[in-house]
């Protein structure tokens, strides 16, 4: 698997604050101009999935009908788990999820893919490559 490397300085890399235990989770932010929507998040890790033909689906239009649409066919996670539209990334210290998504049809058109720090983002294509944040 290929993994990327985002230095730490660069300004789409941020932390997301664990409501949990207050834990600063370090990840990168894709560019609102990236268009990597929709993505979800899986129901156990933080990996992310997101596949061309949602994008395509939803590009105009983010509708309850088409949540469930896609929701229907989202596939498991290399992980075990499950990706889903209501899940977000989870704490790398105590595993509680960070709730990113919180109107999962408003979430269909939300450009910025939150990557954490060691999570993959994996496609429909079998293609997947890791988020490393360095120094």
């Amino acid at each position: 698997m290929e993994i990327v490397e985002y230095e730490r300085s660069l300004q789409w890399v941020g932390h997301l604050v664990c409501p949990n235990c207050q834990h600063q989770n370090i990840g990168w932010r894709s560019s609102g101009m990236s268009e990597a929507f929709p993505h979800f998040f899986c129901s156990a890790c933080s990996n992310v999935f997101h596949r061309q033909s949602d994008h395509d689906l939803v590009y105009y239009e983010a509708t309850p009908a088409l949540l469930a649409q896609i929701a229907a066919t989202l596939p498991a996670c290399p992980c075990g788990g499950h990706f889903t539209p209501t899940a977000g990334p989870k704490c790398g210290n105590c595993h509680a999820e960070i709730p990113l998504v919180r109107d999962p049809v408003q979430h269909l058109h939300n450009p910025n893919m939150v990557v954490l720090d060691g999570a993959c983002v994996c496609n429909d294509e079998g293609a997947r490559y890791q988020v490393r944040i360095v120094d």
